[in-house]
């Protein structure tokens, strides 16, 4: 079995939700989850924006033009596309399958810069992405999957597109970032290895502790990684160099230990795993990064949800913190920073829609 068909098959579990890779670890001391009031929230009340009974448990969510683009791969459409301006869900479409314009393990949405029609989504389990164009591929003009795209690197996470190079986190031996050619072909990696002074843990393994989500500045300048299991929010140039670690604010790293699986080392979590930044949405000037704090032990089942959003510059500064009404999944904002979306799946899947202009942050 190769090695990247082995990472997919331990990692997939922890990717979709709370499961672990391995046997617990002991659990240590330390709050449920962590108390905000020294950076006095500012509360959101948000409006369900569509809760149509479609929606099985979506992922993902991008602005795309005047409409929402989800990822929901528990649904027999995995691929839904909402009208911005009123919740009306337009079109589902993405069967589950191999073929063109079937996806496996639908995973995350990269928008086509200046473009309001067209993304392409990314299929974790396949390692493949399609471009999706909203104006054409549904009205004969062009068929749904004749671009497709093979992306060629091992475990690649959340491929991103920048200038005429494709830019993507991953399970590397070395470097935070695999690039590869606009046609999918590996070039190498760059960027500093997560815990480069920790020789005696796997390269691989780290690569795990530090698991992120990865989203560009509109115009594709630079990168913000925030990792999934710390309050950890780093930011990049594509090129890989590390420009600044945002201010952190409570200091958390990831807690595992090594375990090996089937002869190969893996990483183990337990109850007193911690989630930091489970979700991403940027605009030219903005960061806004949804935070869990959450332990398994004080939310089972409910770690990987945030109810706060750490907004921050592209210097790193932290700028305020806002409190949302709703634990939520994944958040989207527009190009201008005016609205924020939000995927909830707590009482019901719904997309939340909150208004940010009257906070004067964007």
């Amino acid at each position: 079995m190769s090695l990247k068909r082995f990472s997919l098959i331990l990692l997939l579990p922890a990717l979709a939700a709370c499961g672990d890779l391995s046997a617990r670890t002991p659990s240590v001391d330390g709050p449920a989850s962590f108390d905000h009031a020294a950076f006095h929230p500012a509360q959101l009340t948000g409006r369900v924006l569509n809760d149509d009974p479609s929606l099985a448990m979506p992922t993902y969510v991008a602005v795309v033009g005047g409409d929402l683009v989800l990822v929901d791969p528990r649904a027999d459409s995995t691929i839904k596309e909402i009208d911005r301006s009123d919740g009306t869900l337009v079109r589902q479409f993405g069967r589950h399958g191999e073929g063109p314009g079937e996806f496996e393990g639908p995973w995350s949405i990269d928008p086509v810069p200046g473009s309001n029609s067209r993304f392409w989504v990314y299929d974790l389990t396949l390692t493949r992405s399609t471009l999706v164009d909203l104006k054409t591929d549904f009205d004969g003009e062009a068929r749904l999957g004749d671009r497709m795209m093979r992306l060629h690197g091992s475990a690649l996470l959340e491929p991103i597109r920048v200038r005429n190079r494709i830019v993507s986190l991953g399970f590397f031996q070395k470097g935070r970032f695999a690039v590869l050619d606009d046609h999918g072909a590996f070039l190498g990696t760059v960027g500093p290895t997560p815990l480069p002074e920790q020789t005696d843990i796997p390269a691989f393994v780290r690569q795990q502790a530090y698991q992120s989500r990865m989203k560009a500045n509109p115009s594709r300048t630079l990168l913000a990684v925030a990792t999934r299991q710390a309050d950890r929010l780093e930011i990049y140039r594509p090129d890989g160099t590390l420009l600044t670690l945002a201010q952190r604010p409570f200091h958390f790293d990831p807690v595992f230990k090594v375990e090996e699986k089937e002869g190969r080392p893996v990483i183990a979590t337990g109850d007193n795993l911690r989630f930091g930044y489970i979700s991403l949405a940027t605009t030219d000037r903005r960061i806004y990064a949804l935070f869990s704090g959450r332990t398994r032990a004080g939310f089972p089942g409910e770690a990987n949800y945030g109810r706060y959003i750490h907004v921050f510059d592209w210097s790193g500064r932290l700028l305020r913190v806002l409190k949302l009404d709703a634990a939520a999944f994944a958040v989207a904002t527009d190009p201008g920073g005016h609205t924020l979306y939000t995927i909830r799946h707590e009482p019901t899947p719904a997309i939340m829609t909150y208004d940010l202009d009257r906070l004067a942050i964007n």
